[in-house]
């Protein structure tokens, strides 16, 4: 066995052990639990907590010093708390995961499918975006989601068999495009995650929280081509282990060409920027989404 199998076996055993660890706590106390452990993360993760830390700087200059330490260590409790409930939240059959959920909008969903041509699901690492997937999957049928494999093929598979357990289907991001074609196509589901970086080759360059970040444009380009809406859809936690799923109205595709790409595109942004700063302790902070890439290539220099 190579020196990498031992590795990845490791680190599987690790990742079940702690599974285990958090299944055994009453579910009520999972999500503390999980944001103490967060709290601590931001005391020894110096190197994340000095990106969170510089990230909120730029983009939030009006807070002083002492209110962004604050938000920083507020956002290292929140994604300790969203990991907690994630794992804990698997003990639970469709309808209790059902009942513990609170849908806020729901009808924007159910009008942009009544276009007939699939619908496009915009969201973001805020809030508690992990646990979207069981309960849209359950209502509405299958769903997929976009995803590069875990380096673990152990982790990737573990990881999988959590998001596939009530219907959402995990594509590799390569070869996405195609897949998310056929699901469209088929009237489903297909996941965007509208925060992410990209390598410039495969997006434009567009401001993002006020500062210049190279955005995809597969779900533009998608939404143009098919027609297809882009239904903005987040979910936050509320006391007591429920969650609330907030839906906005559709973002419908106008236009044609690179120039309606470029524009589609930046409504997506503009709609995941509006619930960052509602939410703003919500967000991965810690993700340097603005990090300088060589070549980089403004919207205009695509669009044209």
């Amino acid at each position: 066995m190579s020196l990498r199998a031992v590795r990845h076996a490791a680190e599987y055993g690790a990742l079940m052990l702690f599974f285990g660890c958090v299944r055994a706590l009453p579910h009520s106390a999972a999500r503390s639990v999980g944001g103490a452990l967060g709290g601590l993360a931001h005391r020894l993760d110096a190197r994340h907590r000095k990106v969170a830390l510089a990230n909120v700087a730029a983009v939030l200059p009006e807070l002083d010093e002492g209110a962004r330490r604050l938000l920083v260590r507020d956002c290292f409790r929140h994604f300790g708390g969203l990991v907690f409930d994630r794992l804990s939240m698997t003990r639970f059959d469709a309808e209790e995961i059902c009942r513990r959920v609170t849908l806020d909008g729901w009808e924007h969903l159910l009008r942009a499918e009544r276009d007939g041509r699939g619908v496009l699901l915009l969201t973001a690492h805020i809030g508690s975006w992990e646990m979207l997937g069981d309960p849209v999957s359950l209502y509405r049928g299958p769903s997929h989601a976009i995803a590069r494999p875990a380096d673990n093929p152990h982790l990737d598979r573990q990881a999988r068999r959590l998001r596939e357990r009530f219907g959402v289907v995990t594509v590799d991001r390569r070869g996405a495009g195609r897949k998310a074609m056929q699901a469209l196509k088929r009237g489903e589901r297909v996941w965007i995650l509208a925060d992410q970086r990209v390598h410039p080759r495969e997006g434009l360059e567009l401001p993002f929280l006020g500062r210049p970040a190279t955005t995809s444009t597969l779900a533009a380009r998608l939404a143009l081509r098919y027609r297809t809406p882009a239904v903005p859809i987040f979910c936050y936690p509320e006391p007591h282990g429920r969650f609330r799923i907030e839906v906005r109205p559709a973002i419908r595709p106008e236009g044609t060409g690179r120039e309606a790409i470029a524009e589609l595109t930046a409504r997506y942004v503009e709609a995941t920027e509006a619930e960052i700063r509602s939410h703003p302790e919500m967000w991965l902070w810690m993700h340097n989404r603005w990090r300088q890439r060589r070549w980089p290539r403004t919207a205009s220099e695509n669009a044209g």
